[in-house]
């Protein structure tokens, strides 16, 4: 109940902090927490450390386990581990498989969990969990998302560059650019390459390169749907 009550408290929070700092400044937020998680596709997970990892411990994939949370189903098949985060060293890319039906099923809840991955600084990151709803959508995760870095730059205070990130209908609008923000499946449309590590969104909205991949993620993979 406590870590649901803590949730709920960070967006309204964030969103403050941001709306307080402008756009020209990072936003401040809070610490990380140890361990986060988000589907890629239906066949790969994205889990996010608090902490840069050692690429050796990070991509030994016996070091986590993915199972549907309700004990119905085996646990899946962690094919590869891969360290994607070319920014902090945290992101690692779990390929997986189901034991059933080869894939992931949408929608449905997952629990992560891992052990003994050894840090940058050489410590152990000891037993970690985090539960995921399968798939991404636009209600889950991403309307959460972009309030909490997105909508005091571009929404109903401030709209920058003429693009509104606080409905999923205005995401699919023009802006100053007849280009529309979100194109599905588009990995080249506005919103997915203004918060890519290397441009100045991700800076501003103060993004993790796992936000980044769930934006990237939900556009491609999951067709920007709502």
């Amino acid at each position: 109940m406590r870590h649901l009550l803590r949730a709920r408290m960070l967006l309204p929070i964030g969103a403050i902090a941001a709306s307080f700092l402008g756009c020209n400044t990072a936003a401040v937020l809070a610490p990380p927490p140890p361990l986060r998680a988000a589907s890629a596709s239906n066949l790969a997970i994205d889990v996010e450390f608090a902490e840069p990892l050692d690429k050796a411990y990070a991509q030994d994939a016996s070091h986590y386990l993915v199972y549907p949370t309700d004990g119905s189903g085996s646990p899946a098949a962690v094919l590869q581990a891969a360290l994607i985060d070319t920014l902090y060293g945290r992101v690692v890319r779990l390929s997986l498989q189901d034991p059933a039906q080869g894939f992931l099923p949408d929608s449905t809840d997952y629990t992560i969990q891992t052990s003994g991955v050894i840090t940058l600084a050489g410590k152990s990151t000891g037993a970690r969990s985090v539960e995921i709803r399968t798939g991404l959508n636009y209600d889950t995760p991403m309307q959460s998302l972009l309030t909490l870095h997105c909508n005091s730059c571009h929404g109903p205070v401030r709209v920058d560059g003429s693009y509104r990130t606080d409905s999923y209908g205005a995401l699919f609008d023009p802006g100053t650019s007849p280009t529309p923000n979100v194109i599905a499946g588009d990995p080249n449309c506005l919103l997915v390459v203004k918060t890519k590590p290397s441009n100045s969104m991700f800076r501003v909205g103060g993004l993790t390169f796992l936000d980044s991949e769930i934006i990237h993620n939900w556009v491609v993979s999951y067709q920007a749907r709502p």
